[in-house]
């Protein structure tokens, strides 16, 4: 009997002693404990945006105008609709990127404003849809498969933004009508052309930068309006398909402006329907523009010093009028 006894009690000894060895182990083992996520996201504040969800709500009730985002959202197939209502929003990427394939990963009703610092759009459609007028600032890339920015109305780009637009087979820019402002810059390639502007004028501002590529059968810039330039302006377009590197309706210079312009195999490098106006460029044209109507000219220069003064339109005449012969009483 008392055999039997010893030898349960040896069988439970023996078995805690594997259980305190194997407990021992796990705690030597040098596994951290998971750390515990510190919900800290605030949507309707805008602060720490992490999720789809989060910025869903922040776009529709924020009560503030800047969101800050914690992590890479992807949308699927919704979309971020600004309306009058919100009027202006911006978004700080931190580096992160917004992700979507509706129609647009972006839109905007008119009148409204969009701001994105350091923040890539990716479209597997159009990045962002302008129901009409609206203006667009920041430092942002966008790359999407249809257009990167598209609006049926004027497309205003705030001063000192920098935009990089890179389409598989639409536009980098496709509006009504372009104003950079100061000191803007924007650097677009699209398969469809770079930029494409329907009706109204393209305003380079003071100091602004316009880079337009295409490697395909489109001009690499189109413009239906006036391409207005005004002083420390550069353009560039190049075309490495077959048509124009630019094709224009007027130019008009104000100020000493650059132009660097490439055309395809059966292109120009700019063309233009009509130029009544004698403007100047520092830069070059291959090939040789050319135009079907007009009495103006388009000169290329080298060095700015060779652009000749402009002459004063209201500069009085000189010359003494001639005496008016009198009688004597």
């Amino acid at each position: 009997y008392w055999k039997r006894i010893l030898k349960r009690m040896k069988r439970r000894l023996l078995f805690y002693i594997f259980v305190a060895c194997m407990a021992f182990m796990a705690a030597c083992s040098g596994n951290e404990p998971e750390e515990q996520h510190v919900d800290l996201s605030d949507p309707v504040g805008g602060d720490g945006i992490y999720t789809t969800a989060e910025l869903m709500d922040f776009i529709e009730n924020g009560q503030s105008d800047t969101a800050t985002l914690g992590a890479s959202i992807d949308l699927g197939g919704d979309i971020l609709s600004i309306t009058q209502t919100r009027g202006s929003i911006t978004i700080r990427g931190n580096g992160f990127s917004i992700t979507g394939n509706g129609d647009c990963v972006i839109r905007l009703e008119d009148g409204c404003t969009l701001r994105l610092e350091d923040v890539s759009l990716i479209g597997g459609r159009n990045a962002i849809g302008c129901l009409g007028d609206a203006a667009i600032g920041g430092t942002f890339s966008i790359n999407s498969v249809a257009h990167c920015i598209t609006g049926v109305g004027d497309l205003t780009v705030a001063q000192n933004s920098k935009l990089q637009l890179s389409s598989n087979v639409g536009c980098g820019v496709k509006a009504k009508g372009l104003s950079l402002l100061q000191g803007s810059e924007i650097v677009a390639n699209g398969a469809l052309g770079a930029i494409s502007i329907a009706g109204d004028d393209l305003l380079l501002d003071e100091a602004t930068t316009l880079i337009a590529t295409t490697d395909e059968n489109y001009n690499a810039l189109k413009c239906e309006g006036t391409l207005v330039m005004r002083n420390g302006a550069t353009l560039h377009v190049t075309n490495n398909g077959e048509y124009h590197g630019a094709e224009i309706h007027d130019l008009s210079v104000e100020g000493v402006a650059a132009l660097e312009a490439v055309g395809g195999g059966k292109g120009v490098g700019v063309f233009l329907f009509e130029q009544e106006e004698d403007v100047y460029f520092v830069g070059s044209c291959t090939p040789e523009l050319r135009f079907e109507v007009g009495n103006g000219s388009v000169t290329f220069v080298a060095d700015a010093s060779e652009i000749p003064e402009p002459e004063n339109e209201n500069e009085e005449d000189d010359a003494e009028p001639d005496a008016v012969a009198t009688e004597e009483p």
